[in-house]
């Protein structure tokens, strides 16, 4: 018996930390799914006349305003780095890490008598933020272009000053543990098939418990109003002075971008929240994911995002989701068709604590 309808809205797995394991389970539910309005349309006409027009996700449907009409916050003036420090090992290699503690990873080495730019120190100022980075954790040299964008931590205790450094700053945290945020969330789904024809969300983002290594726990909850479908949840690591969420997924899959790092592209636009601020941000796009579902059946999901760009933070995700069909049937050979049924998706941020780059309207 093949399922007249999906048991929620598969744009869910883009909800969720395990959202592999998830799609795995949906695998047998929405191949299903699709390939019963196939086997309609298949009997009742030619194929390839109910190929429907390609739906399209709106980029930004209105929520980010012209950056040319706001006022940047004027950067702090830069000048040459007045503090060096030189390692200072009697020949060792001495190591450099991703944060400002053993506990972080080893990201490059530095030879006993090479010299960095000083960037920042830490609180307790056993530890340099430098740059930038000749060599990597196995030794191996790196690239200029590389090295010109190499950040990290070496210890007080293995390297000499050279320069005035009284100057230097602390490190700051781009956000603080107690940080709040609240997405509001829009689906529909263009299909006969779904009993649900649209309903609506919210996204709660919260720390509840103590982090560790300067990585934040950032705890995610999806309600759905009227109970449309479950409610779910899943946890970003997030390191507290770079924005970057710990395992790097966002890299590869814009669904997972809620924490992509601070300065994630030049501010190209402006995010207005319901409370009137207004943030410098980044937008992207079109994105694109494959996930392959089995039975000849691939999802693909296209759609855009806005980061702010002090902190990376996720302000704005549209997508618009698809099924395409490769394989035969009934004497017909298809290669990655589109029949029609779609599924979009609208997410913006409503309000958070988190100290974004906020920008004043022109007067």
């Amino acid at each position: 018996m093949i399922p007249a309808t999906v048991d929620r809205p598969s744009a869910a797995p883009a909800y969720q930390s395990e959202r592999m394991r998830r799609f795995s389970r949906l695998r047998f539910v929405i191949p299903l799914f699709i390939f019963g309005s196939l086997v309609v349309t298949a009997c009742a006409v030619n194929p390839a006349v109910s190929l429907a027009p390609r739906a399209q996700a709106n980029a930004f449907n209105g929520a980010v305003a012209d950056l040319s009409d706001y006022l940047l916050p004027t950067p702090a003036p830069t000048t040459e780095a007045e503090l060096r420090v030189v390692v200072n090992t009697g020949g060792s290699r001495a190591n450099i890490r991703e944060g400002p503690d053993t506990s972080f990873p080893i990201i490059g080495k530095a030879n006993s008598g090479e010299a960095f730019d000083v960037l920042a120190r830490s609180e307790d100022s056993a530890w340099w933020q430098i740059c930038c980075i000749r060599m990597d954790a196995s030794g191996t040299p790196i690239t200029t272009t590389q090295a010109n964008e190499g950040i990290g931590w070496i210890a007080d205790s293995v390297v000499r000053t050279a320069g005035e450094g009284e100057d230097v700053s602390v490190l700051q945290p781009l956000f603080d543990q107690d940080l709040t945020a609240e997405w509001g969330v829009d689906w529909q789904c263009g299909s006969d098939r779904c009993e649900v024809k649209a309903c609506t969300a919210t996204v709660q983002a919260s720390v509840s418990r103590a982090g560790s290594n300067q990585l934040v726990p950032i705890e995610h909850q999806v309600t759905w109003d009227d109970a449309c479908f479950e409610p779910d949840s899943w946890l970003f690591e997030v390191n507290q002075y770079t924005g970057e969420e710990r395992t790097g997924q966002a890299q590869d899959n814009f669904l997972y971008s809620y924490w992509l790092g601070n300065t994630p592209g030049t501010a190209n636009g402006v995010y207005l929240l319901d409370d009137g601020r207004a943030a410098a941000v980044y937008c992207s796009g079109p994105h694109e994911v494959e996930i392959e579902e089995g039975g000849g059946w691939t999802t693909v999901y296209e759609g855009n995002t806005c980061h702010d760009v002090r902190t990376g933070m996720l302000v704005y995700l549209a997508y618009n989701k698809r099924w395409l069909f490769t394989g035969e049937f009934e004497g017909e050979t298809y290669d990655r068709v589109y029949f029609g049924d779609f599924e979009q998706l609208e997410q913006k941020l409503k309000e958070t604590s988190v100290e974004l780059l906020w920008v004043e309207k022109a007067r």
